[in-house]
């Protein structure tokens, strides 16, 4: 017989996302990961495209350290907005579709566009196992922050 989940995928996103706010809107002498590295797996993966200038694949909660960080240079802005999440029951695989909203750093340059991400969770130690992101428009991204492709 199956345990029931001690967390729902929902609660360890909402708390993800709370911590990725935080994250990003610190200062860079104020930014602590805490928060964010409470979500994830000792083993969590994240594949970001080859076409941003973030790209990668990222490992552990140190390699998305070294991510959030990245992130936190170009954005201080970085909120998942009106999350809706699929997921099948059984299934710790989950799809979220969104709206993402950015701010960029330098420029204050806000974006706003749909998002979605395929994200496995560990329901029963709460935290964030992989993450793969998918962005509407990585063009527009790229022309925000000034990479030249």
């Amino acid at each position: 017989m199956a345990s029931t989940p001690k967390y729902t995928a929902r609660a360890v996103l909402d708390a993800f996302y709370k911590a990725e706010r935080e994250y990003m809107a610190a200062a860079p002498e104020a930014r602590d990961f805490s928060g964010i590295a409470a979500t994830l797996a000792p083993n969590v993966r994240m594949e970001q495209t080859s076409a941003l200038p973030y790209a990668g694949v990222y490992i552990g909660p140190q390699g998305m350290q070294d991510w959030t960080t990245r992130m936190a240079d170009y954005f201080d802005v970085v909120d998942v907005r009106n999350p809706e999440i699929f997921e099948r029951p059984g299934s710790d695989r989950i799809v979220v579709l969104s709206t993402v909203h950015f701010r960029v750093r330098s420029t204050r340059h806000e974006m706003q566009f749909p998002f979605c991400q395929a994200i496995s969770v560990d329901l029963q130690k709460g935290c964030i196992v992989e993450l793969r992101p998918f962005y509407w428009d990585v063009a527009a991204v790229n022309k925000a922050l000034e990479v030249k492709q």
